[in-house]
């Protein structure tokens, strides 16, 4: 029987941990966004996103990676990420955790740590959405993020 994996998100000074069914970025500090509630106007930050995989009945998970696997930018937007930090209460003010634009190959991906025994999570990843005051209005379209793991 294979793992069973979901993404988790933490929020809030005290980690509030909570299972994510989108990684919607908005305006407010909180899961499961609905984004046209919680835009992100022009010349602002998303608050960051501390993701980690959660992983169930499995003997080894081994070789992480991360990476944006599809879904194009507007101008004057970006995508910053990190891995692997100790968890802090995410900001809307510039990271200056995630400061490194997402990769966008397998090539060049994010390395999370790997989890331990089971159940146990992965390395945090963080993310966060910059925008220029130059930044169009309007959604942003779907972005798709991957996250490839062993399983041994």
């Amino acid at each position: 029987m294979g793992a069973t994996f979901t993404w988790k998100e933490s929020n809030g000074g005290g980690e509030a941990v909570t299972t994510a069914t989108n990684v919607n970025f908005g305006n407010i500090d909180s899961p499961n966004l609905s984004s046209p509630n919680n835009r992100v106007v022009a010349g602002n930050n998303s608050f960051e996103k501390w993701l980690r995989g959660y992983f169930v009945t499995y003997t080894t998970i081994d070789n992480l990676k991360f990476w944006k696997s599809s879904g194009s930018l507007p101008a004057n937007v970006y995508i910053k990420a990190a891995v692997n930090h100790a968890y802090v209460e995410p900001v809307d003010s510039a990271s200056t955790i995630a400061t490194s634009d997402v990769p966008t190959v397998e090539g060049s991906c994010l390395v999370p740590t790997s989890p331990g025994a089971s159940p146990a999570y992965s390395g945090y990843i963080i993310m966060q959405m910059q925008t220029t005051g130059a930044a169009s209005p309007g959604a942003v379209a779907p972005q798709t993020f991957t996250m490839k793991y062993d399983e041994i």
